[in-house]
């Protein structure tokens, strides 16, 4: 059952990923055009003491796409069911519907995980080329946080769109809205900070389950 669920969820929101995956590319693409030209202009020593005594930001044009990414999947994947009323025939099948919604996040969740592995990947090799191990490690710790954040941003839109009271969606997005703003406005975190923000990433995902009751509580 979870396939043909899997092969459901993807067809909604394909194209979206599709989308999402070639405006990373290209960032990336403006990324590292953008090293080689300040690397040819300023040399490369210039350049490093730039970044590493001054801290010139030279990667932060990825910062908003996870987001973006997790704002428009959770909206491509869980529009479609609220508009068309398709959660209600969805949560009428014989599973439990924490479960049921928990599988459907799954899907968004694991394609998410994909396309920020792909983007994680590209950013380490086109910053490893210029610049040694401790530019590539604190350029991927930002990575983390704003990856994490596009994660959070994806659980709760989610949620937010589930929620079938329109007062509680006005107390969900201010909520989701200062919650998210911490995975921007951290900086460069330690290893213990990153953790905290991993879990709170994941309870997140619980306010998902709290609208889904709320809708399905609706129905009956």
């Amino acid at each position: 059952m979870y396939s043909a669920l899997f092969y459901k969820e993807w067809l909604k929101v394909r194209w979206a990923v599709f989308g999402l995956t070639i405006l990373s590319l290209l960032v990336l693409t403006y990324i590292a055009l953008d090293l080689a030209y300040y690397v040819e202009f300023m040399t490369a020593v210039g350049f490093w003491g730039n970044v590493i005594l001054l801290g010139m930001p030279f990667f932060t044009d990825i910062r908003y796409t996870p987001l973006l990414s997790g704002i428009i999947v959770a909206i491509v994947q869980f529009s479609p069911e609220m508009n068309l009323s398709r959660l209600k025939l969805t949560l009428h099948l014989p599973v439990e519907e924490n479960k049921l919604l928990f599988q459907m996040i799954s899907v968004g969740l694991l394609l998410l995980v994909l396309l920020f592995l792909i983007i994680t990947i590209l950013l380490w090799i086109i910053i490893g080329i210029y610049f040694p191990v401790e530019v590539v490690r604190f350029a991927l710790n930002s990575l983390a946080l704003w990856l994490l954040g596009g994660i959070a941003a994806y659980f709760l839109t989610s949620a937010i769109i589930l929620e079938p009271v329109w007062t509680r969606r006005l107390i969900l997005i201010p909520v989701a809205l200062g919650f998210i703003d911490l995975f921007y406005s951290s900086g460069n975190p330690h290893i213990q900070l990153t953790l905290f923000f991993i879990i709170t990433s994941v309870v997140a995902a619980l306010l998902i389950s709290y609208s889904g009751y709320h809708f399905k509580r609706g129905i009956k």
